[in-house]
C-alpha cells in the first residue's frame, strides 16, 4: 500500500486509439507524474438493467511494458446515476471488483445524498450536466468521514469558456458547503496539449477556491489517501493470527551468560550508590548531588 508516491492524475479517459493515450502517458511522465488512473464510464440510467452491464476494465499491462514501469496505471470506473438502484448493480457485478477506483457522477440531488451517505465509492465528480446538481452541507461531511473525494477536472476549462465558468461555480460550492475538504484535482485530458505539470495545478487551485496547502495536497497527499484507501475497499477486511513459541525468550530476561558475567568494579560502584540513594530515600533525606546524576 505504500507504493503510492509523488504526484498523480486519477482521470484520463480511455479512448480506442492507443498510440494517442500513449502520447498522454507520456507527456505525464516527462511532467512528473507517477500515479495515473485510466477511465471508463458506465450510465446507469442509459443501460439495460439485466445481467451484469458494468464492462470489464481493460488491459494496462502493454500500456505499462511500454512506459517501462514508470507510471503506475490504474483502472477507474465512473457511474453516472439518478436513481438509488444502483446499489443492486454493483454489489453483484463481478467486473466492478476489477477496478481499482470507483467514482460515481449523481445527476440528481438524492443522488449525490446517496453517493455521500452509502454508495460505495472513492470519488464524487460531476460532467456538464450535473454541474449545477444541489448539494447539501450535512452529506459532504458524511462522505469527508467516510474519506470520499470530491474532484475538480481543470481540462474542460481550457478548451471551453462556459466549462469554466461552470468548474470554478462548482469548486466554489465545495468551498462554501465544506471549506474545499478533500477536494482532488484531476484533468480529465483528452490530448497531450491539455495537461498541465503539478506546479501549474497548485497555482489553478488558488483560483478555485482552495488555499495554498490544499492545492498541494489536492494533487499529492490526497490522491495518495484516496488510493490507499481504496485497497483497502477492495481487499475488505482481514484477520491476522500470530503465532507464539512457547520457548520464546522474553526480551527483558537474561541469558545464562548474562547472569554468570562477572561484575566490573564501575558496576560494583554504581551499585553501591544507587543502594546508598535507597536508603537515604527511605529516611526521606535529600540525596547528594552526584547520586542524582546517576538517576
Amino acid at each position: 500500500m505504500n507504493k503510492f508516491t509523488g504526484f498523480s492524475d486519477l482521470c484520463i479517459p480511455y479512448n480506442n486509439a492507443p498510440q494517442e493515450l500513449l502520447g498522454i502517458l507520456n507527456e505525464l511522465v516527462e511532467l512528473g507524474y507517477k500515479n495515473v488512473a485510466i477511465e471508463q464510464i458506465y450510465d446507469h440510467d442509459s443501460c439495460d438493467k439485466k445481467g451484469d452491464t458494468i464492462p470489464a476494465p481493460i488491459d494496462l499491462k502493454p500500456l505499462s511494458e511500454k512506459l517501462n514501469g514508470r507510471l503506475i496505471l490504474l483502472n477507474r470506473l465512473t457511474i453516472i446515476y439518478s436513481e438509488n438502484t444502483i446499489t443492486l448493480i454493483t454489489n453483484r457485478s463481478l467486473n466492478l471488483r476489477g477496478y481499482h477506483l470507483v467514482a460515481v457522477i449523481p445527476r440528481t440531488e438524492d443522488a449525490f445524498q446517496h453517493a455521500c451517505q452509502s454508495m460505495q465509492c472513492d470519488i464524487v465528480s460531476y460532467n456538464s450536466s450535473t454541474v449545477r446538481c444541489k448539494m447539501s452541507r450535512k452529506s459532504y461531511f458524511v462522505a469527508v468521514n467516510r474519506n470520499i473525494m470530491f474532484e475538480i477536472k481543470y481540462a474542460p476549462a481550457i478548451t471551453n469558456s462556459n466549462d469554466r465558468k461552470d468548474i470554478i461555480n462548482r469548486a466554489h460550492k465545495y468551498h462554501s458547503y465544506g471549506k474545499s475538504k478533500n477536494v482532488v484535482i484531476s484533468s480529465e485530458a483528452r490530448n497531450r496539449f491539455q495537461i498541465r505539470g503539478p506546479y501549474d495545478i497548485a497555482n489553478l487551485g488558488l483560483i478555485l477556491g482552495l488555499s495554498e496547502e490544499q492545492s498541494k495536497n489536492a494533487i499529492l497527499a490526497l490522491p495518495r489517501k484516496v488510493l490507499i484507501n481504496a485497497e483497502t475497499r477492495r481487499h475488505g477486511k482481514a484477520g491476522v493470527v500470530v503465532s507464539m513459541r512457547q520457548n520464546a525468550i522474553d526480551s527483558d530476561d537474561y541469558t545464562d551468560s548474562e547472569v554468570d558475567e562477572p561484575i566490573s568494579d564501575s558496576d560494583e560502584k554504581d551499585s553501591e550508590e544507587i543502594t546508598e540513594y535507597e536508603n537515604m530515600m527511605d529516611e526521606n533525606q535529600e540525596p547528594p548531588r552526584k547520586i542524582s546524576k546517576i538517576i
